[in-house]
């Protein structure tokens, strides 16, 4: 399924293609590892000094980080083609 580049692009891509702001899945899968990890850091923190558990919050933070990185670029993947979104300029 190629796309001429004066092909209109629908309503609903765009904005996901903002949120996805370019970003590749090993890049999102780096975005995702690193706020997981301080995510865990803050947790150890907060059970160390603060003599409080948030595994139950953490839960919930863990999902929704992961939906905030790997929907959007399921949905670009799914519906053009590249996880970018993007479409890349072959006459280089």
């Amino acid at each position: 399924m190629t796309k001429t580049p004066n092909e209109k692009i629908p309503a609903f891509i765009a904005p996901i293609e903002q949120v996805n702001d370019g970003r590749s899945l090993l890049v999102n899968l780096g975005g995702f590892i690193c706020v997981a990890l301080m995510l865990g850091l803050a947790n150890l923190i907060c059970r160390l000094f603060l003599h409080t558990d948030l595994s139950y919050l953490l839960r919930v933070l863990i999902v929704a980080v992961a939906l905030y990185f790997f929907v959007p670029c399921l949905i670009l993947w799914l519906w053009t083609g590249k996880t970018t979104g993007r479409k890349t300029n072959s006459s280089n």
